[in-house]
């Protein structure tokens, strides 16, 4: 995130490092990186460089609908990162630092949880689409041996079904889409831009839903999925790619990863090579459609609630209406109604 949680003492969280990890904070740093989690660079007089993150459990609803569940959730995930790193050898998996109890993640307060990461000195990349075609190759690489890992995961990973994140929060938006909200400085105008699309996005949900239902057999060999090799989720550390940012693990189709990845035909001849396996083009399209809809859904989910000026409220207030506009694309696609 590019704003630091404002009512995170940094005191409290130098606190749980050194207690949790047993490190030695010197200096601390906040990095406005990413979009899902808040993120510091940690000086320690006995280890170095650690990159430490603080994920918001109010943010997080593929984990859970409680913050109890979520926390739990991210565990399983990272300790899934953990496993798939040590004991499958996959060394292109940055997981968690353990902390003192061997646990992944710890506890910070009611609302915030924090992890331990290697810092790790390379070249990131920008997020979206998969345009640089060596940088495919290598994720259709890692992805494919993700997906032949020998750990089955099935007492590890969690299993994903395909839906919408703060779904609950859209259903009550599409349900009465002139309430008004008036919980920060850009509810009103958000929900304004949402209302004027509100029977098209209602459309689009049923068709996912649809789609879901339609795909359930293509979707019932799982493997063990990242769940959003984007790009932003790459780095190139000491002349190797490597793939950070594992809270989205989970038991999965294939098309849950490759969906984000192949571009070409080249990119599904060689995942098919490695893995002998053929992707469905209706799961790739659901896995799509879930992104476009998780995108609307927590822009619906923050500005309907408390919020901030921000400029991460800013950029997904910017956003809305680019993002709207797609909504025709999708309901003139013959192939989500054929289903």
């Amino acid at each position: 995130m590019r704003s630091a949680p404002g009512d995170l003492e940094t005191g409290s969280l130098l606190a749980a490092v050194a207690e949790g990890w047993g490190l030695d904070p010197t200096t601390i740093e906040y990095l406005p990186k990413g979009a899902g989690s808040h993120h510091w660079r940690l000086a320690s007089a006995k280890g170095g460089l650690h990159f430490v993150t603080v994920d918001n459990l109010d943010a997080k609803p593929w984990l859970g609908d409680r913050r109890d569940a979520v926390f739990d959730g991210l565990g399983h995930a990272l300790g899934t990162a953990a496993a798939l790193r040590e004991e499958a050898g996959l060394e292109f998996v940055v997981a968690p630092i353990a902390g003192r109890g061997g646990e992944p993640v710890r506890r910070l307060d009611d609302r915030y949880a924090v992890s331990v990461f290697p810092f790790l000195a390379g070249r990131s990349y920008p997020f979206g689409a998969h345009d640089d075609p060596w940088l495919r190759a290598e994720a259709v690489e890692m992805i494919a041996a993700l997906h032949r890992s020998a750990l089955a995961g099935l007492d590890i990973a969690v299993s994903q079904v395909p839906g919408v994140g703060d779904r609950a929060e859209l259903e009550r938006f599409l349900a009465d889409p002139g309430r008004t909200w008036d919980g920060g400085p850009f509810a009103e105008s958000a929900r304004n831009i949402l209302a004027a699309r509100a029977a098209e996005l209602a459309r689009l949900v049923s068709g996912f839903d649809r789609l879901v239902d339609a795909t359930a057999p293509a979707r019932a060999h799982a493997v063990i999925t990242h769940g959003e090799p984007h790009p932003g989720n790459l780095m190139s550390v000491d002349g190797r790619v490597v793939l950070i940012d594992w809270d989205t693990v989970a038991l999965g189709p294939p098309e849950r990863d490759m969906w984000l990845i192949a571009g070409s035909d080249e990119d599904l001849r060689r995942y098919q090579e490695l893995t002998g396996r053929a992707l469905d083009p209706a799961v790739v399209m659901l896995y799509r459609l879930r992104w476009y809809l998780d995108d609307i859904a927590s822009a619906v989910a923050m500005f309907c609630n408390p919020h901030r000026d921000t400029a991460d409220t800013r950029l997904f207030r910017d956003l809305l209406p680019a993002n709207l506009a797609e909504l025709s694309r999708w309901l003139e696609d013959g192939r989500l109604w054929s289903v």
